[in-house]
């Protein structure tokens, strides 16, 4: 039964099944007869990963992140250029208020809010097409992530890997042995496995 199910939030992965899954999974079950002995439960480890760690070590993902920080950069600058012109202008009025026009400082304030708007009309339009380039270039990586860790645990006897970075933020994980914290080894191994080469060229959005 496979439970490992990678899916991007703001940084982490999310490893545990969703409850769509587990009603798939139920749904197809008869019910059990009358006298009948319960299911032999398997016997393992019990485990913990901090997924929030993968975007920092595993070397896919920093290649990747790397890759989309050069494709936007240019209009990063962009629009910090227009941040910058902003100040400068917003200082202007503020400091020759006493000696320009009231005909010329209005003209200033209609430019300076021609520029606000335009500064955050291209700030959504970065973050929009980050996200959605972001999810694209990840999607192999957390496809991949999700089938070695079936290799991992099975290769390991673990039998549940709990994600402890969603699990302690939700409240659902109170507390648990550091000894079982697998973290560090699944991203050596994974990097072992899946050395990193230099990341295909991003399409412009």
């Amino acid at each position: 039964m496979r439970y490992f199910k990678p899916a991007l939030t703001a940084v982490a992965l999310a490893l545990l099944g969703v409850v769509a899954s587990a009603q798939q999974v139920t749904s197809g079950l008869t019910p059990q007869a009358a006298g009948a002995p319960p299911a032999a439960l398997p016997k393992g480890k019990i485990a913990v990963i901090n997924t929030a760690m993968f975007q920092q070590q595993v070397t896919e993902f920093k290649t990747r992140i790397e890759a989309l920080n050069r494709q936007f950069e240019p209009r990063v600058k962009e629009a910090q250029g227009i941040a910058d012109r902003i100040s400068s202008l917003e200082a202007t009025i503020k400091a020759q208020a006493s000696t320009l026009s009231a005909a010329k400082i209005a003209e200033q304030t209609e430019q300076l809010a021609i520029m606000k708007k335009d500064y955050q009309r291209k700030g959504e339009d970065i973050q929009a097409d980050a996200g959605r380039a972001r999810d694209k270039a990840f999607e192999p990586i957390t496809a991949k992530l999700g089938k070695f860790a079936e290799q991992y645990t099975k290769a390991r006897g673990i039998v549940l890997l709990v994600d402890v970075a969603n699990a302690v933020q939700s409240g659902t994980l109170l507390w648990f042995d550091q000894r079982t914290d697998v973290t560090q080894d699944f991203i050596n191994e994974y990097n072992k496995a899946n050395p990193a080469v230099a990341a295909p060229a991003v399409p412009k959005p």
